[in-house]
């Protein structure tokens, strides 16, 4: 979350303005000297026009030294802050220049934000944009050494609030390694996250520029569904699980006119019963998959709405599964999805289609 925005280019203007009136006024001293020293020779005066000019011309290199020499002669740099997910604010003295993700959506936020150069070490499975590909591993989901991060010498971290282990953002801290710690639950927390990454590498405009385009595609992607079709997201098959409400991939399929099943569960990741599900009546079963083969787990379980209408729609796994710029993509995707199926279910028996 953006905290207070940092007058980066606006500082360096004034400072090259300040350079520019003394080169300005050291060059009106010498084109005024030489004036002098021209009408003293018409003149035919013995008065030597360099000892009458020195002291204006002094004045002015004075002026040029104290500003060249002493940095707070200069208008000074404002702080960077923000307020990351986990609600912990973060201050620099200057943008960063070596940031370490640990998170392949951080990877992907960063890069969206004008930052993806000043990137020296990410996670494995960064594998998007394609130069992401190309940057130093620091670990896995299985592990993320320490020293591998401190080697990489970052001045920010990126972290990721429920993947990377709180451990290691402990001991990066007391090692005076800034964290920022990411965990988008809304889908505005994407658009924030972009904005501070922005402002955390010294490129506000181009988070800002990503920011606006993912909180636009939303805008033309969101939709209302009357009524509401009932969507299993489904997460694992065996055991069968799905996502509740304090997820952002629900939230998406709110924003898309779905009703989330299981959204009030007590649990992130509720284990589903078949009983459950089939109390439920989901009239659409989605999941995160590059192919459709995990439908034929479905296959003969007519008693569900979803498999007799057919309303079974496979998504994007990395665009739906990381919460950067292309979960905007993904929400697209989602909302023709379930467009499809209201008109399915519409089109289907009540039995087997809207009943409520």
């Amino acid at each position: 979350m953006l905290c207070s925005p940092m007058p980066m280019s606006q500082a360096r203007r004034a400072s090259m303005r300040a350079f520019s009136l003394i080169i300005r006024r050291i060059a009106s001293d010498l084109r005024w000297l030489g004036g002098q020293c021209q009408a003293q020779r018409l003149s035919r005066s013995r008065s030597p026009c360099l000892a009458r000019s020195l002291p204006r011309l002094a004045l002015s290199l004075v002026l040029l030294s104290l500003v060249a020499l002493n940095p707070m002669a200069l208008p000074a740099q404002a702080e960077i802050r923000v307020v990351d997910d986990h609600g912990e604010a973060l201050t620099l003295a200057a943008p960063a220049q070596r940031i370490v993700a640990l998170a392949p959506h951080l990877v992907e936020d960063a890069f969206a934000a004008g930052a993806g150069a000043q990137l020296v070490g990410v996670i494995a499975g960064s594998d998007y944009p394609a130069a992401a590909r190309e940057l130093p591993r620091v670990g896995s989901y299985r592990g993320i050494a320490l020293e591998a991060v401190v080697s990489a010498q970052p001045d920010l971290v990126l972290a990721w609030g429920s993947g990377t282990p709180d451990g290691l953002v402990r001991q990066l801290l007391a090692l005076g390694i800034p964290v920022y710690r990411s965990e988008p639950r809304r889908l505005a927390d994407v658009a924030g996250n972009l904005r501070d990454i922005g402002l955390l590498s010294g490129h506000p405009a181009a988070g800002e520029r990503a920011a606006a385009r993912f909180e636009r595609a939303l805008l033309e992607s969101r939709q209302q569904l009357t009524p509401a079709p009932r969507v299993f997201y489904q997460l694992g098959q065996a055991p069968l699980t799905t996502l509740a409400d304090d997820q952002i991939v629900t939230r998406v399929i709110r924003h898309c006119g779905g009703e989330p099943l299981f959204a009030q569960a007590p649990v992130l990741v509720p284990e589903i019963g078949w009983e459950s599900l089939l109390l439920a009546r989901p009239q659409v079963i989605l999941a995160a998959a590059k192919d459709d083969a995990w439908q034929a787990f479905w296959a003969g379980h007519t008693a569900l709405p979803a498999v007799a209408a057919g309303t079974l729609y496979s998504l994007d796994p990395d665009a739906i599964s990381r919460p950067g710029p292309r979960l905007a993509q993904a929400a697209r995707q989602m909302c023709a999805d379930l467009a499809d199926a209201a008109a399915r279910l519409a089109s289907s028996s009540p039995s087997e289609g809207q009943d409520q």
